[in-house]
């Protein structure tokens, strides 16, 4: 007949306990401040077609106001777009422009661009989308 190991269990000393370290917990982040963000751009509204005007400077911190101003500006009219005073522009603004002359042309409409300043063009060449905007 087999004998059962006994199996014995021994409970650890105090001191070879791992001490648990309480860590504070990080301070709640504060949200993001709830005050609208300055306009990069001007709307006028005029019978047939809506233009809009955009900022001398035109980056990432303005494409929140920018695109709620594009969801207004559209509703299904043609759209033209001053860009002649644009001094700088990045590339989240000009991906969000292009989203916007998709959407325009996907309701047959026409965007058009009046005088884009020759930094706007540069900016659109270097990232291969004047053809795609219409700025050729």
């Amino acid at each position: 007949m087999p004998t059962k190991k006994k199996i014995t269990t021994t409970k650890r000393a105090p001191a070879d306990r791992k001490k648990r370290v309480s860590r504070k917990k990080a301070a709640p982040r504060k949200r993001a401040s709830t005050k609208k963000a300055t306009p990069a751009s001007s709307v006028k509204k005029t019978v047939a077609t809506r233009t809009l005007t955009l900022d001398s400077v035109v980056v990432i911190n303005d494409a929140r106001s920018l695109y709620q101003t594009l969801a207004e500006i559209y509703n299904d009219s043609d759209v033209t777009i001053d860009a002649s005073a644009v001094e700088m522009i990045d590339t989240a603004v000009l991906q969000l422009l292009f989203a916007f002359t998709k959407k325009v042309q996907a309701g047959n409409h026409q965007i058009s661009w009046k005088n884009p300043s020759d930094e706007f063009v540069s900016r659109a060449d270097l990232l291969g989308l004047s053809h795609h905007l219409g700025i050729n």
